[in-house]
């Protein structure tokens, strides 16, 4: 095989290469994910309490909270810093969603390298209208010292507000609630990971958050200001899984990285080609040049 037909054939395997990776980018199911069969049935305190997905929507920034010092505030002071936010809905005296929730959270974000304070905020507001702004206050420091993190309790804030304000707040990133007979709420459970400029980037269910997935979510939400190049590639190679209720690999997202690395590879083959016969058709001598030379081996002869 001549380099003519070996640079015809790398080209034609490029473009089989290239072909690959565009199919690639068709989002199909990679993983084969098939939700469990429900084993158990949903209490009936928390049916219809799912939070819903609205992700995109812009928080009410205008709605009125109370801070840990009894400080009238809006929720767009809170975002006058540009840092994305970590926020959860609940109540401080919840007997034990709450709690598990927020403790989830703790162990999330001790596993991160970022500190609340400093790349994110984490804002706990409560849904319950009777809570006072000194349990605010009580809250943010034991949370802050389980924390334990130089300028956690300034990253992390405790907020009440009216009933409306809170509804207003809940309603905008999907989070249903409601008073039950006996005084308590019934809620789901999840983190709401907000934009800098207010706005839900995305939320991640459940009482218990990895660092992995808050990492992620943060990146996404920091839309290129927080994290590293890397933090950005590997936020690329990633999605949310809504029913798994956390971040999974995407497989053509991969395919699409091995084709453009096949790519790269065939085209360096073939540049590496093509140099190779310039440069022996430069250094070949002249056909006319052999001439001579023969001449004298016949005459010689």
């Amino acid at each position: 095989m001549n380099s003519r037909q070996a640079t015809l054939l790398v080209c034609l395997i490029a473009v089989a290469a290239l072909a690959q990776s565009v199919f690639a980018q068709r989002p199909l199911d990679p993983h084969g994910y098939q939700p469990p069969v429900q084993t158990t049935d949903t209490p009936k305190e928390l049916e219809g309490l799912e939070v819903t997905d609205q992700r995109g929507v812009v928080l009410p920034m205008q709605s009125m909270l109370v801070d840990e010092t009894g400080k009238a505030i809006t929720l767009g002071s809170l975002f006058t810093d540009g840092r994305p936010k970590l926020l959860q809905l609940g109540y401080m005296k919840c007997p034990m969603l709450c709690g598990l929730a927020l403790n989830g959270l703790v162990r999330g974000m001790q596993e991160l390298d970022w500190s609340a304070g400093d790349q994110f905020d984490v804002l706990f507001i409560s849904i319950n209208p009777e809570e006072t702004f000194e349990l605010a206050a009580a809250k943010r420091k034991g949370y802050a010292a389980e924390y334990a993190r130089a300028g956690g309790e300034k990253g992390w804030r405790f907020l009440t507000g009216s009933k409306d304000s809170v509804r207003g707040i809940a309603d905008a990133v999907g989070f249903p609630y409601r008073k039950m007979e006996n005084g308590e709420y019934a809620h789901p459970a999840a983190v709401f990971v907000v934009t800098g400029d207010g706005r839900l980037a995305q939320y991640l269910p459940g009482v218990a958050q990895s660092g992995g997935d808050l990492r992620l979510a943060l990146t996404g939400a920091g839309e290129g200001k927080l994290g590293s190049t890397f933090d950005q590639f590997v936020f690329w190679c990633h999605q949310f899984d809504t029913s798994k209720g956390g971040y999974v690999l995407v497989a053509y997202r991969i395919m699409q990285i091995a084709g453009a690395v096949t790519l790269l590879i065939l085209g360096a083959t073939v540049w590496i080609l093509l140099r190779n016969e310039a440069r022996a058709k430069r250094l070949a001598p002249p056909s006319g040049e052999n001439e001579p030379v023969k001449n004298i081996v016949s005459r010689v002869v």
